[in-house]
């Protein structure tokens, strides 16, 4: 059986007894599959995580909704997705301010998660504390729909050749 009747097969076993939250997670991972394939979105996990970015000269803000993908056990939004948002929000303000010679990875992170990630979306309001030619130190708060603190993040990032 090649890989695509194997798929087409798997699919159908889930849909014939998929909860409409199983289909809504289904639904969201191939969109978000097909839009990594049209260029959205450069990363697999940012087209799951479906995010969207607003940007100004000093800050970066990027927005997940909340869906049951995210979900953990209790239904709030898993505090892994949480810190993806502040490490792909810091990183990504970084790595628009410098060289495209260079490119910024995480070389360390730490976060504290104040109330549960509850609601319709979560926003990481990033900021750059220092950005040098080496490294780079940010912040990141996530807020929810409501204006709730829900994590407070830093990051150091080192630039690296591309």
């Amino acid at each position: 059986m090649d890989l695509n009747q194997e798929i087409l097969n798997k699919v159908q076993d889930v849909l014939t007894s998929a909860t409409d939250e199983d289909k809504h997670v289904l639904s969201q991972l191939l969109n978000g599959l097909q839009a990594k394939h049209s260029g959205e979105y450069k990363t697999y996990i940012t087209s799951f995580m479906k995010t969207s970015i607003q940007e100004s000269e000093d800050q970066l803000e990027m927005s997940i909704p909340i869906t049951p993908f995210l979900s953990n056990s209790v239904d709030i939004v898993h505090g892994g997705f949480t810190a993806t948002l502040a490490d792909t929000a810091m990183g990504t303000l970084v790595n628009r301010k410098i060289p495209e010679n260079l490119v910024a990875v995480t070389s360390e992170m730490k976060l504290n998660y104040i109330a549960p990630g509850v609601g319709e979306e979560l926003r990481c309001e990033a900021t750059i504390l220092h950005l040098g030619s080496k490294t780079s130190v940010t912040e990141g708060k996530i807020y929810n729909n409501e204006g709730t603190l829900v994590a407070a993040a830093s990051g150091s990032f080192y630039l690296i050749p591309r």
